[in-house]
Formats: structure tokens, C-alpha cells, sequence
């Protein structure tokens, strides 16, 4: 080893990412269902679309009004036409650059950042996931209480 080198804790970098997709309930009492991705496109917010249309047929919902920000993913043709397909899904775009409108940036993403992101270093992407489905989990529980 070098004279002066010192040894640095590895982090995934920069490319190494998480996404998730959250989509709250209303009544508060419902909670909230989460898919995780590696990428943020629109195939995998189709996914995500898919995946509450399943809970919502569990449920018998007849139909789900979805608040979206003006995030690529949401908005391209391909998503577009998956939601004309499946016309239980109604989606309303939030005002732009308008997070404290948006009530999963303060009920969930914020403690994510927090506990997960903020001032955290991790040796691989496993523990970030690791964190986040803990995180996820224990949230979904004290959101219904």
C-alpha cells in the first residue's frame, strides 16, 4: 500500500439505483402498495400500473383515480395507451414543481430518504435493498394504525 493511501469505503456508485413506485390509498387506513425497480422507465411504471390494478381487482375496485407528478415515465405513449386499455384507471398530473401537493412525497418518500439515503454508506446495492424493503414494511404497518 502507498504511503498516504487510505483505504475508502466502497458505496454502489452512482449508476447502482433503486427505484420504487408508490402508489397511496385513500382512506389512510388502506396503506399503500410499493414495486422496487433498477431503472425508472415506463415499462416498469406499467409494471407497477399492472401490479394495483391486481390489488384493486382483489378488492373489488371499480375505480382508481391516480394523482401523478410530471415524471418522464408517467407521461410517455406507452403508458398512455395502457391506461386508455384499462379504464378503471383515471390519472390526474399534479402541478408541476408542486412536491407539498403530492402526499407520498411527505408520508413515505421523505422518511425513505431519511432513513435509507441520507448519510448512509453501503458495500453493495443488497443492503440498500435490504433497508428499503425494512423501511417499506414497517411503514405500510404504522400507516394503518
Amino acid at each position: 500500500m502507498k504511503k498516504g493511501f487510505q483505504e475508502r469505503v466502497r458505496t454502489p456508485g452512482k449508476n447502482k439505483r433503486r427505484n420504487v413506485f408508490i402508489t397511496l390509498f385513500w382512506p389512510k387506513k388502506n396503506g399503500f402498495i410499493w414495486n422496487r425497480f433498477s431503472k425508472r422507465r415506463s415499462r416498469e411504471y406499467k409494471r407497477h400500473l399492472s401490479n394495483l390494478l391486481q390489488h384493486a381487482k382483489r378488492r373489488r375496485v371499480r375505480r382508481i383515480i391516480l394523482f401523478a407528478d410530471h415524471a418522464p415515465c408517467h407521461k410517455t405513449e406507452n403508458v398512455k395507451r395502457f391506461i386508455r386499455e384499462h379504464p378503471v384507471l383515471r390519472v390526474r398530473l399534479l402541478p408541476k414543481r408542486a412536491p407539498k401537493l403530492n402526499p407520498t412525497e411527505w408520508i413515505v418518500n421523505r422518511p425513505l430518504k431519511s432513513v435509507v439515503c441520507s448519510n448512509r454508506s453501503y458495500t453493495s446495492i443488497d443492503e440498500v435493498d435490504t433497508n428499503t424493503i425494512r423501511l417499506l414494511r414497517q411503514h405500510r404497518t404504522n400507516l394503518r394504525t
